[in-house]
C-alpha cells in the first residue's frame, strides 16, 4: 500500500498555493524544523548544498517523517542522479541550467518509469529501492503512480534557456518552470540584481509565457525580510504563480543571529 502524498499536487487540486522551504545546510533537523512549522515542502538543494546523497536520503527521512513533501535539486541533471534521488523517495526533481527542449526531455525521461500510459520513460526500474519500501510494493501499481506524482520542475536560468522557452514548455511531463532570477540576472549582464528594471521585465514575461502554457511557474521568496517577502509574494501571486519556495536556510539563520545579537549587545557606554 502507498501512503506517500505529494501535498504540492494536493495543494494545487485544492486551488491552494503550496509553500516550501529552502535547505542547503548539511542538517536533517532543519527539515525536521520546517515540517513542524507547517511547509508543504522541502527544497532539498543537492546542487549547492555542502553534502553527498547519503545526507540526502536522512533529509527525505526527516520530511516525511514530519508531513513534508521532499523535492530535490540535482547538481546536474544526470539520469543517474534524477534515479539515485527518486529511488530513495524524493516525489519530485528540480533540475537545474536547463536551457534546451532536448534537456528537458532528458529530465522528464529520467524521473519517468517506462510503462503502457508512458512510453517516454527512461528510468531504470528496480523493486529493491527504498521508494518502493525495500520491495514490498507491488511493482506495477507503484510505477504507475511514482509516474502520477513525481514532479519535475526546471530551472530556467539562462539567456538561452529563455530564447527557447516556448520549445521547453512543449515537452510534455514539465511541471513547473523555476524562475532562476539570480543566474538569469547573472546572464543578462546584471551582476545578479534580481530587482533591476529589465530583470523584472523579463521574469515577468517568462510567467506570462508559462502560464499560457498550462504549465506552473514556481517564485522564489528569498527577501531579507518578512515584509519585502509579502511583497514579493503579492507580485508573484498576482502575476500567475502558483507556487512559491519562502526562505532558506542560511538567510532564516543568519537574519536571526543578527537580530539576537543587536538586541543582546550592551549599548555603548556614554562617556
Amino acid at each position: 500500500m502507498i501512503e506517500r502524498k505529494n501535498n504540492v499536487l494536493e495543494a494545487l487540486h485544492q486551488d491552494r498555493v503550496p509553500v516550501g522551504a529552502f535547505v542547503q545546510m548539511r542538517c536533517a533537523e532543519i527539515v525536521e524544523a520546517a515540517g513542524h512549522a507547517g511547509y508543504d515542502y522541502v527544497w532539498i538543494d543537492w546542487e549547492h548544498g555542502s553534502f553527498e546523497l547519503d545526507t540526502v536520503v536522512d533529509m527525505i527521512r526527516a520530511a516525511e517523517a514530519t508531513g513534508l513533501t521532499p523535492i530535490v535539486r540535482v547538481p546536474c541533471g544526470q539520469p543517474a542522479e534524477i534515479a539515485r534521488v527518486l529511488d530513495a523517495g524524493a516525489m519530485g526533481i528540480i533540475v537545474p541550467q536547463v536551457s534546451t527542449a532536448e534537456a528537458a526531455r532528458q529530465a522528464v525521461g529520467a524521473a519517468k518509469y517506462r510503462t503502457a500510459g508512458y512510453e517516454p520513460g527512461r528510468r531504470g526500474a528496480c523493486p529493491l529501492i527504498r521508494a518502493t519500501g525495500h520491495q514490498t510494493l507491488d511493482w506495477p501499481a507503484y510505477a504507475r503512480w511514482a509516474n502520477e506524482n513525481t514532479t519535475v520542475w526546471l530551472l530556467v536560468e539562462t539567456m538561452e534557456g529563455l530564447r527557447n522557452l516556448d520549445e521547453i514548455l512543449a515537452v510534455p511531463g514539465v511541471d513547473a518552470i523555476v524562475l532562476g532570477a539570480f543566474d538569469l540576472a547573472v546572464s543578462m549582464g546584471k551582476d545578479g540584481d534580481r530587482r533591476d528594471p529589465e530583470v523584472e521585465r523579463v521574469l515577468d514575461g517568462m510567467i506570462e509565457r508559462v502560464h499560457r502554457a498550462g504549465v506552473d511557474v514556481v517564485g522564489l521568496l528569498f527577501d531579507a525580510g518578512p515584509e519585502a517577502m509579502r511583497v514579493s509574494r503579492e507580485h508573484y501571486v498576482r502575476a500567475g504563480c502558483r507556487i512559491l519556495v519562502a526562505g532558506s536556510d542560511r538567510r532564516l539563520l543568519s537574519n536571526g543571529f543578527a537580530a539576537t545579537l543587536a538586541a543582546a549587545r550592551p549599548a555603548p557606554a556614554v562617556r
